[in-house]
Order: C-alpha cells, then sequence, then structure tokens
C-alpha cells in the first residue's frame, strides 16, 4: 500500500512539475526528487516554530503524515493532510496564509511543500528535522489522536424555514 502510494505521489509531482515548465523533471530515484524540492523551499527549525506558535497569527501548520501517524502524537495545532491527497484537500485555502509543513523527517513535506508552491501558495515552510526534531526536543509539547477541531468539516448549518 505504502508502495502505491509513493509511486502515486512521484507520478503527481512529476505531471505537476512538467506542467508550463520546459525544466527536466525527471530522477534517477527518490531521493534526487527530494533534494530538488528541497532546493527551492525556505527551512525553519523547531525552535523557529516554537517561537511562532508561542504568538497569534495566521498560519496553518500541515502534518502530511498518514492519519494513524497523525494520531499517535503531532504537534500542537496542526492539521493532517497526508501529502498524497494535499492538492486536493479543502482545509487550506487561504494563500496568503503561512504554512509550516512536516513529515516524519523531511521527505514528505518537501515534496507536499513544492507542490504547495506549485499552487501558488506565498509563504511556505518546511519545519527542519519534522516529526522526530519536534519530539525530540519538545517531548512533553504534543497532541494525540485528533488533536485541534481546526482541520475538520463544519457541521451542517440548519436552515431557517424563511426570512428572520
Amino acid at each position: 500500500m505504502k508502495t502505491y502510494k509513493l509511486f502515486v505521489l512521484i507520478i503527481l509531482v512529476l505531471i505537476m512539475g512538467s506542467c508550463g515548465s520546459k525544466k527536466d523533471n525527471s530522477y534517477d530515484n527518490v531521493a534526487q526528487m527530494v533534494e530538488d524540492a528541497e532546493a527551492g523551499i525556505t527551512k525553519i527549525t523547531v525552535n523557529e516554530l516554537k517561537a511562532i506558535l508561542d504568538h497569534k497569527g495566521e498560519y496553518k501548520i500541515i502534518d502530511c503524515r498518514e492519519e494513524n501517524e497523525f494520531f499517535e502524537g503531532h504537534i500542537p495545532g496542526a492539521i493532517n493532510i497526508p501529502r498524497g491527497v494535499l492538492e486536493f484537500s479543502s482545509k487550506i485555502s487561504n494563500r496568503r496564509e503561512a504554512m509550516y509543513v512536516y513529515s516524519q523527517t523531511v521527505d514528505r513535506a518537501s515534496l507536499a511543500c513544492q507542490a504547495l508552491l506549485l499552487l501558488k501558495y506565498k509563504k511556505v515552510y518546511l519545519i527542519d528535522g519534522g516529526w522526530e526534531e519536534w519530539n525530540k526536543v519538545f517531548p512533553k509539547l504534543i497532541e494525540k489522536d485528533a488533536g485541534d477541531v481546526e482541520g475538520k468539516e463544519a457541521p451542517e448549518a440548519e436552515e431557517s424555514g424563511g426570512c428572520g
């Protein structure tokens, strides 16, 4: 199943990267593709992210790991959007809002950042070291299970039945 998801991910990145580009987007291996994705991404440390969390602001923290990994533990306030469905997610839409992205390490997150940049999100940041680094530096600052409800769908509004 993971091999299939990785294959789909590679295909999506290659297709999206080739649209309107004259750059040769072929790679000998996944590591080379990740390295290329990382080259154009701004990185921040987990300490810098912690300082951002300590202040209110307009931003999203995107955990692009799979749902079961997210439920085991994640950065407080993060929303779970697995890498394979990031481009289709309705959980993000404001292209002016800062996006801080992480995965277990940096591989999936690098590809996720690249996809967001291709979708014209302006402020995209890779959390260097990902979940492993956060868990090592801030082991007591984690949420488990679903965590924050911010990324969940809004409940259906009741119909008023007329004016007023």
